[in-house]
């Protein structure tokens, strides 16, 4: 009789072993996903942060005096400022216009930019 593991060798071929299922490997696009995630949230944060302090350009820039400082006062509701920034403020808000009140509005912009800055730019 012969011997099939000699005999019959060449012809049979060998069990190919157990292989587990080739599986998609999405760690690194879950890691890109969560990076570009992570790179939106930060650039959001930076843009909230200096919300106010674009507010102040605009402000500053406003056409209309009396409205602009109105939304200066808005901006800078609940902050401790000077007593004579207040004022002229509310000189501004309240009385007839005056010749300089865009330079005014401009100047008091720039003053409530450097305490908005001074103090982290939030409440």
């Amino acid at each position: 009789m012969p011997d099939p593991h000699k005999d019959l060798a060449e012809i049979i071929e060998p069990s190919a072993p157990p292989v587990a299922a080739a599986r998609a490997d999405y760690a690194p696009l879950f890691l890109l996903a969560a990076v570009v995630v992570l790179l939106v949230v930060i650039a959001w944060w930076f843009w909230r942060r200096r919300a106010p302090l674009r507010a102040l350009r605009r402000l500053a820039r406003s056409p209309d005096t009396q409205a602009g400082a109105a939304g200066l006062a808005r901006l800078t509701e609940g902050r401790a400022v000077p007593e004579s920034w207040r004022m002229d403020l509310e000189r501004l808000r309240f009385a007839r216009p005056a010749p300089d009140a865009a330079a005014t509005l401009a100047r008091l912009c720039r003053e409530a930019e450097g305490l908005l800055r001074a103090r982290g730019g939030s409440k």
